[in-house]
Formats: C-alpha cells, sequence, structure tokens
C-alpha cells in the first residue's frame, strides 16, 4: 500500500444505521453484468442459491474443528469424495479442504518439502522445476516456505518441455510441478512425459488442476481430447483443484488432493505436548467459516455428475460462440486453449486499448502480459444475454480502436 492509497479513517463515534449502511454499499457495487468476469467463476442462479443458503446456515460454525466434530467432519469428508472420485483414483487417494488455490499449492509445496526431509535428507535448500506458466502462487509459497522455484522454457505452443524439466533438475530439487491448464494459455502441460521424469528422478510431482479439476473430467466426456493429467497418470503424487471455479462453490473452497493416503501425513502439521494439547488442523488457516465446507457439500451435492455434465456442455456451446465472434471482429483473435479460461488479443498491436475501453464500458476484465491478451473468464452463469452486451461493447471499442479514437492503453492485470 502506497501513501496515496492509504487511508486514514478513525472509527466513528456514532454507528451508522444498516438502512444506511446498504445504500452505501449499493452505490459503490458493480452492477452485473460488468462485473461478471471479476466475479468468475459462478453456475446459473440457482445452482448459486443453493451455494448462498448452505453458506448462510454454517457462516458462523468454525471449520476449525472440521476434523474432530462429526457433523463438519462428515461433510468435509464426504465433499473431498466426491471430487477425489473424479480424479481416476486409487483405492486410498485423499484429501483436503482449503481456501482456495493459493494455499492448495502452498500445501503441495509443504507436504513435498516434509516429505523430503524424511526420503531426501542429504538436499541442503530445496526448490522445485516446473515449466515457465506455473502458476506465480508457486513462487508466493516458496517464500514463505525457504525453497526456490526453477522455471523452464516452453514449446511453441506455451505448453512444458518434458527434457527441459530433465535438464533443470539438481541436488536440491524435491519436486516438479506442472499445471492442467495453466492460467496463461490455458492449456494443459504434458504431464505423462513431465511425470515420467519426476519418477525416473524419484521426485514429488504435482499438478496444479485449480483451474481444470472440476471441468476437465466432464469435457472429457463430452469428448474433448484432453492430455492426461490425473491419477490415472503414474508418477503423479498430489493434484490441487478449486471447488470456487468449475466447481461452482461460493469463495473460498479449494481442494488438494493425495495419490495415496500415506502421502497426507506429510501436509499435517501436529504440534504436540503444549498448553492447549494436540494442536491439528485440517490445513493452514485456524479459525475459518464453516459455511464454505457446507455450501461446497450442497452445490456439488445438487448438482450431481449429470449437472456438471450439462454445465459444461452449455460451456462448451457459448466457448464456441465467443470464439466465433470474437475472431469475426476485424483484427481481434481469439486464444486456442484446451480447457479455460478464454484469451484474445489484437494483432493491431493495441490490446492495453482494448483492455481500457472495455474498462470505460464498465467492464472489469483480467489479463495477460509477455505476449499482451484480454481475459475472459466464461462460466455458467455467462449467458447470452450477458454475451450479446458484452460482444456489443467489444465491437464498438475495437471499431473505436481501428478509427483512431482507442483510449491510452490500460495497465493489463491479472491481480
Amino acid at each position: 500500500m502506497t501513501s496515496d492509497t492509504r487511508i486514514v479513517k478513525p472509527l466513528a463515534q456514532t454507528g451508522m444505521s444498516f438502512e444506511a449502511i446498504k445504500q452505501h454499499l449499493a452505490q459503490i457495487q458493480v452492477p452485473e453484468p460488468h462485473a461478471h468476469f471479476a466475479r468468475a467463476f459462478r453456475g446459473p442462479k440457482d445452482v448459486q442459491e443453493v451455494g448462498k443458503y448452505a453458506f448462510q446456515q454454517f457462516m458462523s460454525d468454525n471449520g476449525f474443528f472440521s476434523l474432530y466434530l462429526p457433523y463438519m467432519q462428515t461433510i468435509e469428508q464426504e465433499v473431498i469424495a466426491m471430487g477425489v472420485s473424479l480424479l481416476h483414483p486409487t483405492a486410498t487417494s485423499t484429501g483436503n479442504f482449503t481456501s482456495g488455490g493459493t494455499e492448495s499449492n502452498f500445501s503441495a509445496l509443504h507436504a513435498a518439502k516434509e516429505w523430503a526431509r524424511a526420503k531426501r535428507p542429504q538436499v541442503r535448500k530445496p526448490n522445485v522445476v516446473a515449466p515457465f506458466t506455473i502458476h506465480p502462487s508457486f513462487q508466493k509459497a516458496a517464500r514463505y516456505l525457504d525453497m526456490d522455484i526453477i522455471t523452464t522454457d516452453l514449446d511453441e505452443n506455451g505448453r512444458g518441455i518434458a527434457k527441459n524439466i530433465a535438464a533443470a533438475i539438481n541436488a536440491d530439487t524435491i519436486m516438479v510441478a506442472a499445471s492442467a491448464p495453466t492460467w496463461h494459455y490455458a492449456r494443459i502441460d504434458p504431464i505423462p512425459a513431465i511425470a515420467k521424469v519426476a519418477a525416473d528422478a524419484g521426485l514429488w510431482m504435482h499438478v496444479d488442476a485449480c483451474v481444470g479439476g472440476y471441468i476437465s473430467p466432464f469435457l472429457e466426456e463430452l469428448g474433448e481430447k484432453l492430455t492426461p493429467w490425473d491419477f490415472r497418470v503414474p508418477g503423479v503424487m498430489s493434484i490441487s483443484a478449486d471447488l470456487h471455479k468449475y466447481g461452482y462453490c461460493p469463495k473460498p473452497a479449494s481442494t488438494i488432493f493425495w495419490r495415496e493416503d500415506d502421502l497426507q501425513q506429510y501436509h499435517y502439521v501436529a504440534v504436540e505436548d503444549h498448553f492447549l494439547g494436540l494442536y491439528k488442523l485440517a490445513g493452514f488457516s485456524g479459525s475459518r467459516s464453516a459455511g464454505s465446507i457446507f455450501a461446497a457439500w450442497a452445490v456439488m451435492s445438487y448438482l450431481g455428475r449429470e449437472g456438471y455434465l450439462r454445465l459444461a456442455r452449455q460451456l462448451l456451446v457459448m466457448k464456441q460462440r465467443l470464439v466465433r465472434e470474437v475472431n469475426a471482429i476485424e483484427g481481434l483473435r481469439m486464444w486456442d486453449v484446451d480447457v479455460m479460461p478464454l484469451h484474445f488479443h489484437s494483432e493491431h498491436g493495441d490490446t492495453g486499448a482494448l483492455y481500457q475501453g472495455l474498462l470505460e464500458k464498465g467492464w472489469i476484465m483480467l489479463g495477460l502480459h509477455h505476449p499482451e491478451a484480454i481475459t475472459i473468464t466464461l462460466d455458467a452463469a455467462f449467458g447470452d444475454a450477458e454475451a450479446d452486451l458484452f460482444m456489443k461493447d467489444l465491437r464498438d471499442v475495437a471499431q473505436a480502436c481501428r478509427a483512431g479514437k482507442a483510449s491510452k492503453a490500460g495497465d493489463i492485470r491479472y491481480a
């Protein structure tokens, strides 16, 4: 935070009324659908209502106790069981509920580090080798855990290269990581080849499927040809998958899965002989709302496999529409992706101006650097009415750019 963003505001002597609070929040709330892409990923209205209901019922319950209180433990373990069932699990595959992809990836790195203490005691400062497009939560987690992330060059399609991974491994490497898919190119790394490299080197192999974990299984059922990435691939030891992306569950909700239950022991931190007794929790956080756990159970139970398959089919239809209509705009090109999200850029070099123009139209957009692109975080709540408005605004902005009336290039950003 800088001096120009810091706010100095003492607590008011007298509180605001509930009505005044509602009015103030209504004034600053970004309206639908312009905030849609920033609020993704959501299911249709009925799915959202199911999740909200369950979240509100258990919002004040403390997820701190999810390993011990039967009513909460059962629900959390059912969520884990439903999730892992999608991943071609082994007989003992299991997992943990987390707050999001950052915590899930953090958990994988932490588990690998603890595993390496036992399996690779000669390691001095642990490192992880991954393609350049590995999510930045890995670098973030590595700073907390005093680890290094070594990234490797990609192929011409933006995917990792197994031989580059193999060449970068050194005596301090404990983990190889790859994505299914990456956020940047929405393409799945060659997981079978990379996992073999990890297995041959005796290393932990993690797949970051935060985006694809809860949609790729259903895309495959619909006939999409995707590179195998889950526990059917020998050597894959852990997988992160976000429930609050294509699981359509209310935030914050994610999962970290372990190939075998004996790997899960490296996830836990148990503080013993403390004045509080045994201190052992399901994840990194202490107190947390149990609302997310119960909401995830409610949404997954409400949709079932048939519901998720129906929404995946609906998503493919919308994806095809947007690809077709964006590519029909002069100078704009949608990227070819394996899964989601969608990205497009301007061949005229004014992607930043397009981004700013959409922002001025009211759309809150995400984007990429190197190369520049605008991201469409498509979800099952994005219907034809929303698409009609977005495409109209995009055409208007693109036309203004071609006419030399473009806005000054905006600061394209992911976060």
